[in-house]
């Protein structure tokens, strides 16, 4: 039996690759998404994160690709905005001489450059919702198997 040939990966594909892989490293965190999305209608305050994270976390739940529920903890949302600051994703603007601090996130412009680049993949999610239903339950499946054996 012959292989088929392969070819080497070119510079461009690998610059790509390295590219791409940044991408997902940098808007993957578990809540930056919705972090995300909560910020694209404008500046808000903490608590109005957690609500509307929360909101989007329950509207998102049906669709989950684990199947449990999530929580978004203060603490978690403390920490991802923290990183999300120093990854220089968000602004965090402190209003001074205010007691107490009001303090309010909003998105960097080139991170929402970074969101109008990615709708067309959410289109495209739509477009082929079947494929992604069917790695969702596939995987679901997988990682049931993978909790019974342990």
């Amino acid at each position: 039996m012959t292989r088929p040939s392969t070819q080497a990966i070119t510079a461009e594909d690998a610059e790509r690759l390295r590219k791409l892989h940044d991408a997902k490293q940098l808007f993957g965190g578990d809540w930056m998404t919705a972090i995300l999305l909560a910020l694209k209608s404008g500046p808000k305050h903490y608590t109005e994160l957690l609500d509307i994270v929360g909101s989007l976390n329950d509207a998102a739940a049906a669709n989950s690709w684990s199947g449990r529920p999530r929580v978004l903890h203060a603490s978690v949302l403390t920490r991802t905005l923290k990183t999300m600051t120093a990854d220089r994703l968000i602004v965090r603007d402190q209003e001074a001489g205010v007691f107490p601090p009001s303090v309010v996130y909003s998105l960097a412009p080139a991170t929402r450059e970074a969101l109008e680049a990615m709708q067309p993949l959410a289109d495209w999610v739509s477009q082929h919702a079947d494929i992604v239903d069917q790695a969702r339950h596939r995987r679901s499946q997988d990682s049931e198997g993978d909790r019974r054996s342990a």
